[in-house]
């Protein structure tokens, strides 16, 4: 038994550290999630359906330092691919950790011309072992997602980062630079 609060400390900082690893090198900056999801959807825009197995594991080319992007269908209100879980899940009726109704607001920063950013409390991925798929921390963060709509396709890509310090205004004059 964990009796030492240092000791127990450590041991939840072990089990909640994000994708990969926490170092310094791991971060993400707002500019590689607008890259990534950019890449994401030209992928789609070409790949199609037949594109968004490539979104559902661990080992995906777009799982990288501490996010991952994942893939929605706006317009059939689900989640369509995703390297954790939740494929299948409403996206009109889906809540962040504070009970904030996100699914409709992310969708709708998608539809701006150069996409858009929300925030929203979200537990961190993990990644567990061999495991092909990341599992959630039980503690929720604040987190802020970019999300845009793929041309020629149903389909709207996103990833985010558990970021304290921008504003989503912030965030979203990235997009204009």
């Amino acid at each position: 038994m964990l009796n030492h609060p240092i000791i127990a400390l450590a041991f939840v900082a072990i089990l909640a550290s994000p994708v990969n690893s926490a170092e310094a090198d791991d971060l993400v900056s707002p500019q590689e999630i607008i890259a990534k999801v950019k890449e994401a959807a030209a992928f789609l825009e070409t790949a199609g359906e037949a594109g968004l197995m490539t979104f559902d594991s661990s080992d995906s080319p777009f799982v990288w330092k501490s996010t991952y992007v994942f893939v929605w269908d706006c317009g059939a209100d689900a989640v369509v691919a995703h390297p954790v879980e939740g494929v299948g899940l409403k996206l009109s009726t889906l809540e962040d950790a504070a009970g904030k109704l996100m699914g409709p607001e992310m969708c709708k920063a998608a539809k701006r011309l150069d996409g858009g950013w929300v925030e929203y409390m979200w537990p961190k991925p993990l990644k567990v072992g061999d495991a092909d798929r990341l599992a959630y921390a039980e503690t929720p963060s604040r987190k802020v997602t970019y999300m845009l709509s793929v041309k020629g396709q149903p389909y709207q890509v996103g990833a985010g980062d558990y970021n304290d310090s921008l504003t989503v205004p912030q965030l979203d004059a990235l997009l204009i630079e």
